[in-house]
């Protein structure tokens, strides 16, 4: 599916917050009763993967999304949620023509390698701060022997990881762990 280039995501916080959280007003919420399906921007676990598609032109149509980077990616400016613009790119992982899982990069606009200040070590800091905002303050700190300092949550069957993925990315990992379980049982039948 191809998007069009747009130039400029004009979004206001409020309408990319509403955005955010349109899917599960819930999100972050000690709500026991959640699923915790709920991913960003309208998307969930088990979203097909037509629909997914469906979605996305929409809100390219809309000029809320725009086609990133590769072959393979939908992006969306952040534009006042940060001290800088922060821009974020995603695609899902599918199984059974179903989103389970979905790796995410976030990226100050102004990012280069003179400009230490939109580096990745300062916007995880911004990241993890926001998280807590979206997906409530339980994030747990775990350092991982490769990726380092890891910002890790478990709700219900959703985890979450954020971490620096190099000098420019901030990664977030978005999981099912009920397909990612199913999934590991498959592999050492």
């Amino acid at each position: 599916m191809k998007f069009r280039s747009i130039g400029a995501i004009a979004t206001c916080m409020f309408l990319g917050t509403t955005l955010f959280f349109s899917c599960d007003s819930s999100v972050g919420s000690n709500n026991k009763k959640e699923n915790y399906d709920s991913l960003f921007l309208g998307f969930h676990f088990g979203m097909d993967r037509k629909e997914f598609f469906r979605y996305c032109a929409e809100m390219n149509q809309k000029k809320l999304f725009a086609h990133g980077t590769g072959a393979t990616s939908v992006q969306y400016e952040l534009k006042n949620e940060f001290k800088a613009p922060v821009i974020m790119r995603f695609y899902p992982s599918f199984h059974e023509e179903k989103i389970y899982e979905m790796p995410v990069t976030f990226t100050y606009e102004a990012w280069a390698p003179w400009n230490k200040q939109y580096w990745s070590d300062v916007l995880l800091e911004e990241m993890y701060e926001q998280f807590k905002i979206w997906y409530g303050d339980d994030f747990q700190v775990i350092n991982h022997p490769n990726q380092g300092k890891v910002y890790a949550k478990m709700d219900g069957r959703r985890r979450i990881n954020l971490f620096i993925r190099d000098d420019q990315f901030v990664q977030a990992v978005f999981s099912d762990m009920k397909v990612i379980t199913e999934l590991e049982k498959q592999k050492e039948n």
